[in-house]
């Protein structure tokens, strides 16, 4: 009886740590599946730092705003923020300006998003490489990849909620696919869907 007893409890304490991964698992892919689901369909812009114009930057409306969100989000502004990527996201015909606050020597930034009319900070996304696509009526999802190495990258997912642009679901690992990467997980190509994007400039990636 002792011994039935105790495979019972082992078998529900192996049952409990299986739900806990699986609803771990679980919460860490579906958002960035259901992102990824709609954003298939979409014409995609890619952009990078390139892309950013000095000319896009309306610095007397935003400047106030850059600095304190930049504060706020404990980013450290080495250099003075002066460009900005302009793109209609909620496709109401008014642009959001994507400003790199503050940008790493392989290429990745963290990019503020901010809109006017009304004045609003709409969160931080990271990355070299950035995704968007406009969704009218409504706030898209937008995907970043970041640069980790010679060979090897990291896609996020970023959606909004609660009037922010925030990371979910788990990074999705671009790299050789016949080795383990750095992130301790195999490597992957980049999804095709995103191989699609429109470059904004004829400079991107380089």
């Amino acid at each position: 009886m002792q011994t039935g007893a105790i495979n019972r409890n082992r078998r529900k304490l192996f049952g409990c740590i299986l739900l806990l991964f699986v609803a771990g698992l679980y919460s860490a892919i579906v958002p960035q599946g259901r992102a990824w689901r709609e954003a298939t369909g979409k014409p995609l812009t890619k952009f990078d730092w390139n892309c950013a114009l000095p000319s896009a930057y309306p610095r007397a409306k935003l400047d106030r705003i850059v600095r304190n969100s930049a504060r706020q989000e404990n980013i450290e502004i080495r250099e003075e923020p002066d460009r900005a990527f302009v793109f209609d996201l909620n496709g109401d015909s008014k642009p959001e300006y994507f400003i790199p606050l503050s940008c790493g020597a392989v290429g990745n930034c963290d990019w503020g998003v901010f809109a006017l009319n009304p004045l609003r900070f709409l969160g931080v996304v990271n990355g070299q490489y950035i995704y968007v696509y406009s969704r009218r009526g409504g706030w898209p999802a937008v995907i970043t990849y970041g640069h980790l190495s010679a060979i090897e990258g990291s896609l996020e997912t970023y959606t909004f909620s609660k009037g922010r642009y925030a990371r979910v679901g788990d990074g999705y690992a671009i790299g050789p696919e016949d080795r383990t990467l750095i992130q301790n997980k195999p490597g992957r190509k980049l999804p095709k869907f995103l191989e699609r994007a429109r470059a904004a400039c004829a400079d991107v990636g380089s």
